[in-house]
């Protein structure tokens, strides 16, 4: 096995180490997640920006959960129809038969009075506009907070925000809000009630980038020193280049440089 090889292998090994099923333990909810739960029990606007594996799921989970075992209803809204599936999915198995869990979608309505809906954003925002609606929720979940921020779907969420019922307390996760105190401020302006921000900013389960590479398999993207691992600026080199693949397709195909026309040379 040469030097390179042996690097390579390192480089890997170092990589993957970790990696695999944690030992089982009790659960016990970070100080955020707690901080969060508590501020929306005390019936306060809550925005949550962690990382993305910290944990804001679980939030929303119990916040739900002693929203709906008092006797009130709860909605949970994604941007996106797939995730609002598989969320609708996760809800069921979690609450059902003691708590009705309904599906609001474009394509798909399923027991829109039910005491917990899973929604799209668009489709909730949509449900607003019909006054009778507002003030059926005593919780509000917005996931993926940031699309406050897109330019094309970002209304949507701002009149989410704007016509939800002062009566609903609002929880906005997020995992990529920067302006945090601004976004707050709006809130509080728009809605006339406490904003809370709870925000981490470590992440809990370590961020690691590799690279597919199709002869050496996983490799890191960057070594030790944050650099460009050498194999993978390599073989963009060699793609920019043109040269990766070229001799492995002549062969594969039977080109090359010293491969005669049938027929001989034109002409005769």
């Amino acid at each position: 096995m040469g030097r390179k090889q042996q690097k390579i292998d390192s480089a890997r090994k170092k990589l993957l180490s970790g990696i695999g099923v944690p030992e089982q333990q009790e659960f016990k909810p970070d100080p955020f997640q707690s901080e969060a739960i508590e501020s929306l029990h005390d019936g306060v606007d809550t925005l949550v920006i962690a990382p993305t594996g910290a944990g804001k799921t679980y939030i929303a989970v119990e916040a739900i959960r002693r929203v709906v075992e008092e006797g009130a209803r709860a909605v949970y809204t994604a941007p996106l129809k797939a995730l609002s599936n598989a969320k609708y999915t996760e809800f069921k198995k979690k609450f059902e038969p003691e708590h009705r869990v309904g599906l609001l979608t474009g394509d798909r309505k399923i027991e829109g009075d039910a005491d917990i809906v899973v929604a799209t954003t668009e489709i909730y925002r949509n449900e607003l506009y019909n006054l009778k609606e507002q003030g059926t929720y005593s919780l509000v979940v917005l996931d993926e907070f940031h699309y406050l921020a897109d330019s094309q779907r970002g209304p949507v969420w701002e009149e989410s925000v704007i016509l939800s019922a002062r009566s609903s307390t609002l929880l906005m996760l997020s995992a990529s809000i920067s302006n945090a105190q601004q976004v707050a401020d709006w809130i509080h302006d728009i809605r006339g009630r406490e904003v809370r921000i709870v925000s981490i900013a470590e992440r809990p389960v370590e961020l690691r980038l590799a690279f597919l590479h199709p002869e050496h398999g996983v490799i890191p993207l960057e070594n030790e020193q944050h650099e460009i691992f050498p194999e993978v600026k390599s073989f963009y080199a060699d793609a920019r280049s043109g040269r990766r693949g070229k001799g492995r397709d002549r062969k594969r195909f039977g080109g090359g440089k010293g491969r005669r026309r049938r027929g001989g040379k034109k002409g005769k």
